[in-house]
């Protein structure tokens, strides 16, 4: 397996900043102070937010998409972030039979206060770069999100093949010698990770254990 290639660098990097930036999402020890909300909420918070600039109504099931989870845990997430006070359930003004989601003044200003902090914090990282290189990279890396979005990993294509590496069979790329696969073997870092049960490919369960950019999040 080659890794000096472009591709095998970015997984790498991607892989490295996958734990970088789910580690606020990560559930904290008993010993650790509780938070003031859950970082599920906050991803319920943005995903509620963003979806209002793009359709006239918010449901559970627009959640569901924007956090590429299944509808049962996008309502048990948006139930929490309502318990929390950050999101409200309305009546729906097209349909009375259905209720929209809204965020309520605490969620607003909730996702005001993240936004400013990750912002703040990625202007501290690039804080030693020049403006062009900055502005390079911002566009960039718009350009990859762009061309993910429009072609996601095909996670069915993914399971076969690890299913093969489990049973042995299939070359590894690159001529390597067919090595079985241990079940529980921890990946290498770049290597692809299954998405837990319960979740589709990408997604950050709730408390934090997964993967805007969808997330965000889908991190916030």
């Amino acid at each position: 397996m080659e890794d000096g290639t472009p591709g095998a660098v970015i997984d790498v990097a991607l892989f490295r900043l996958r734990r970088i930036w789910s580690r606020p999402l990560r559930a904290r020890k008993a010993a650790d102070p509780q938070r003031p909300v859950q970082m599920s909420n906050v991803m319920v918070v943005h995903a509620v937010h963003k979806l209002s600039l793009d359709v006239a109504e918010v449901t559970v099931g627009a959640v569901a998409e924007q956090l590429d989870v299944d509808p049962s845990t996008a309502s048990r997430l948006v139930n929490d972030a309502i318990g929390a006070g950050l999101v409200t359930r309305e009546e729906s003004e097209v349909d009375a039979r259905r209720a929209r989601l809204v965020l309520s003044a605490p969620g607003r200003r909730v996702l005001e206060a993240v936004v400013r902090y990750r912002r703040a914090y990625l202007d501290g990282l690039m804080a030693g770069w020049d403006r062009a290189d900055r502005e390079a990279f911002a566009r960039l890396l718009t350009r990859f999100a762009e061309a993910a979005t429009a072609r996601p990993a095909d996670s069915a294509a993914l399971d076969r093949l690890i299913a093969e590496a489990l049973e042995g069979g299939g070359a590894l790329e690159g001529g390597g010698t067919d090595t079985p696969v241990a079940s529980g073997t921890v990946p290498a870092p770049g290597d692809p990770v299954a998405p837990p049960p319960g979740t589709r490919s990408g997604t950050v369960p709730d408390g934090g254990t997964a993967d805007p950019a969808r997330g965000a999040a889908t991190r916030p």
